[in-house]
């Protein structure tokens, strides 16, 4: 079926352009309720204790495989420009290849928390599996929305799941620590996001994108580039730019290491898909006027990430100021719109490169955090403990080893190296050579502490406190296992043959 591009869409017609969302959402309220039922059975007392042990992570994991084939098959009837309900919601080829990314990463994502969850402290199974989806179906509503108040009721419905899963552990003062920082931080984000929307509808009297675009481009006002700022302002907390980090380190760490995984990966595709939509569409026509901003995000964020990054000994912290790092080289592109220089392609690259990297990374440490004295609890991520790994667990070491090397940019982490390449690629061909330069830079700096992991797993003995290391890595759930075979091949798979993503690329930022 082929959208009209019009709102004259029927409303099955609508509903059947939302369906992957529908589902998920479907799933995340049959998730609740069932749980919330066997639950309540158990705690009377009229069922025995095993009855809450329903399979609420299959029925997840199916929920996110439906939606994915519905996903998909609408790959060939997204067009350009197409919208449903009214001109608030894109189907196009944007939408929908991001959608269908971050589908596939939340898979990913649900499936390594299989098994684990215990371990994490997480005491309520059900509630996380429901709150998972509904940041899910937020995240694909967010990079769907055609209009400002769709996008921020995504924002929030993604984001309020997410404070909760942050905070799930309920007996870890940690975790309850980081969901209270980003729920705090988050709102106060929120608040110069919306304020921004708001000036914006005050210039163009709509909220819809399209109708935004064209007011400004005769509407180059100073109220046009202050509502501009507040709203680069709100995307930049939620992407980890600095200075709006703050949250990322303490949240990273202090989250549960399920739940850090997904929110470095399929939340990171989300914000960064839907700063794409806003400053290449609606505020494309303010770029003189944001790209010198976004200059500024870009270094700060690469030579603050790399440098603190140095000096961490938590592996989930240094992950997270890794990932500040790495949005700075996205945020690199961001100054080549579209597809003219490369700079659509390059970002698309650099997500999925970046998604299975960071999975599989944050894999490994889910694992090592094992048995231990109390997986997610100080101490656990230490870089002590990777001490010999590589001779102990080698399936582990190996796979971290090529994880951190891809991070770098170092063969054979090729994909993390073709990353990079087309991201400076499309800087210099929009003649920002300085920004390039210091990017790469930047990237030589990375490759110490991602080396240093390195060195911990096969040159550093472990001391008499280590030695449970083979201990803490024994129990491994067989889908924990699946997921870091599937992000090394995917590893491989990226950078031996990077041309599919980019010739696909190619017509997806045609669409915005």
């Amino acid at each position: 079926m082929s959208l009209p591009m019009n709102q004259s869409v029927s409303l099955i017609e609508s509903l059947g352009a939302v369906i992957p969302m529908i589902t998920v959402s479907i799933g995340a309220l049959v998730v609740l309720l069932v749980d919330s039922l066997f639950s309540d059975q158990a705690l009377k007392g009229g069922e025995p204790k095993s009855v809450r042990r329903w399979p609420r992570a299959f029925v997840a994991f199916v929920t996110l495989i439906l939606a994915l084939i519905f996903q998909l098959q609408g790959v060939s009837s997204a067009m350009d420009g197409a919208t449903v309900f009214y001109g608030s919601v894109y189907v196009d080829q944007f939408s929908t290849i991001f959608s269908v990314l971050i589908l596939s990463a939340s898979i990913l994502a649900l499936v390594l928390a299989i098994g684990h969850l215990a371990r994490q402290g997480i005491k309520n199974p059900g509630e996380y599996y429901s709150l998972f989806l509904m940041s899910v179906a937020g995240a694909l509503l967010f990079v769907s929305a055609a209009e400002m108040i769709t996008l921020f009721l995504a924002l929030e419905i993604m984001s309020m799941a997410l404070y909760c899963m942050c905070g799930s552990a309920i007996g870890s003062r940690r975790s309850a620590e980081s969901a209270l920082k980003y729920f705090l931080l988050g709102s106060f984000s929120s608040a110069f996001l919306l304020y921004g929307m708001a000036l914006l509808y005050g210039i163009s009297g709509s909220f819809e994108f399209a109708a935004i675009t064209q007011s400004l481009v005769t509407a180059n006002s100073g109220v046009a580039v202050v509502a501009g700022g507040l709203i680069l302002v709100g995307l930049a907390f939620k992407v980890g730019l600095v200075p709006f980090h703050f949250w990322v380190p303490d949240v990273y760490q202090g989250a549960p290491t399920p739940v850090t995984g997904f929110m470095a990966t399929v939340i990171k595709i989300a914000a960064v898909a839907v700063t794409l939509r806003v400053l290449w569409g609606p505020l494309g026509g303010l770029f003189d006027s944001w790209s010198g901003a976004v200059w500024f995000l870009a270094l700060f964020s690469m030579t603050a990430g790399n440098v603190i990054a140095l000096r961490q000994r938590s592996i989930k912290r240094m992950l997270a100021y890794s990932s500040i790092a790495h949005a700075g080289y996205m945020a690199v592109a961001l100054l080549a719109p579209g597809g003219q220089f490369g700079g659509g392609p390059a970002i698309l690259f650099y997500l999925i490169s970046y998604t299975v990297m960071t999975l599989g990374s944050f894999g490994v440490v889910m694992a090592m955090e094992g048995n231990g004295p109390g997986a997610g609890r100080k101490g656990t991520d230490d870089i002590a403990r990777y001490h010999g790994l590589g001779y102990s667990r080698p399936f582990l070491g190996a796979l971290m080893a090529l994880f951190m090397l891809s991070l770098a940019g170092i063969p054979p982490g090729v994909a993390g190296l073709l990353a990079k390449f087309y991201v400076f690629s499309a800087a210099v061909k929009a003649d920002f050579w300085g920004l390039a330069i210091i990017g790469m830079i930047n990237s030589a700096i990375s490759a110490y502490y991602y080396l240093r992991v390195i060195v911990a797993m096969y040159f550093i003995e472990p001391d008499s406190e280590q030695q449970d290391i083979k201990a803490n890595g024994q129990d491994i759930s067989a889908s924990l296992v699946g997921v870091l075979g599937l992000c090394a091949v995917g590893v491989v798979f990226l950078g031996l043959f990077p041309g599919f993503i980019i010739e696909t690329a190619g017509f997806v930022f045609g669409s915005i």
